[in-house]
């Protein structure tokens, strides 16, 4: 459920964060993209963008991440987010002016496998040790270290009864995923997150669920995105492996995060019903 921001409390909010931006800016047309629970975006024309948290959990976490995408080096050979200004906060909310990244989202089922693993090879590439007290824990969205509680005691209970066996398989399945060595890790690597131009990768939005894990856990979101075939082009076959354990517990992972974050339990329990129909056509 999202939490609405007035129209008058943005422009306000707008007002402020570009107000040491140039004239050109301050005067482009603003499109005001509703991208989640978390955060409104206003898009300026081409030139930038601010990110405008919802509460101000949010924006603690705004400040962080903005943070971190800041400290990740210009020359990594993708356009990232970086600020144009400091962080403002007003009557509780926060936001950021960032560049503006050209491009569009993959569509669903496209994207060359020798693309995607240039990115997922950028990626891997940054440096965590400047980044270490940035970072998400893994799995901090549905938990982080108590994940494994979580779902035993409060995801798998919701499920349809004839899944929950199931589901138990692919969680123990992930707790057990031998140590590998850890690298960058967006966390969410694909759909609207990823912007493309003229079939190449030009950008990476949102770094909120940034870690240091491993490489299946960007490339299962690559694999659910554009297309679980081309993995084995860019990885092998103990990756793609690894990332079918991660993929198999992506549904059960959004309803914890439904349960961590105190969501009514209507909402709780249709997330579980959808995991539970995942869980039977493609694991039972």
């Amino acid at each position: 459920m999202q939490m609405p921001v007035a129209s008058s409390d943005l422009a306000t909010i707008v007002d402020a964060v570009v107000s040491d931006l140039p004239a050109r800016v301050r005067a482009a047309r603003r499109t005001v993209v509703e991208e989640g629970s978390a955060h409104v975006v206003i898009l300026f024309e081409g030139l930038a963008a601010v990110r405008i948290t919802r509460d101000k959990f949010t924006g603690d976490q705004l400040r962080r991440r903005q943070e971190l995408v800041d400290c990740i080096p210009r020359d990594i050979g993708l356009a990232l987010p970086w600020s144009l200004g400091p962080t403002v906060e007003i009557d509780g909310l926060s936001a950021v002016a960032t560049e503006f990244i050209p491009g569009s989202p993959c569509p669903v089922g496209d994207g060359k496998p020798e693309e995607l693993q240039r990115l997922l090879e950028l990626v891997a590439s940054v440096d965590t040790a400047p980044l270490r007290g940035l970072l998400s824990d893994p799995l901090s969205f549905c938990g982080g270290a108590d994940w494994y509680r979580i779902q035993i005691e409060e995801v798998i209970p919701r499920l349809d009864p004839q899944m929950r066996a199931v589901a138990r398989g692919a969680v123990e399945a992930l707790a057990g995923l031998s140590k590998e060595d850890r690298v960058f890790s967006h966390g969410d690597l694909g759909g609207h997150n990823v912007l493309w131009d003229q079939g190449r990768v030009a950008g990476i939005l949102d770094w909120d669920l940034s870690s240091e894990s491993d490489r299946s856990t960007d490339l299962a979101s690559l694999g659910v995105w554009h297309g679980w075939e081309k993995l084995s082009k860019i990885a092998s076959a103990e990756q793609v492996e690894r990332a079918s354990i991660r993929r198999n517990t992506f549904r059960l992972q959004q309803v914890g995060f439904l349960v961590v974050s105190r969501r009514p339990e209507p909402e709780i329990l249709a997330a579980a019903g959808t995991a539970s129909r995942w869980l039977y056509e493609y694991l039972a």
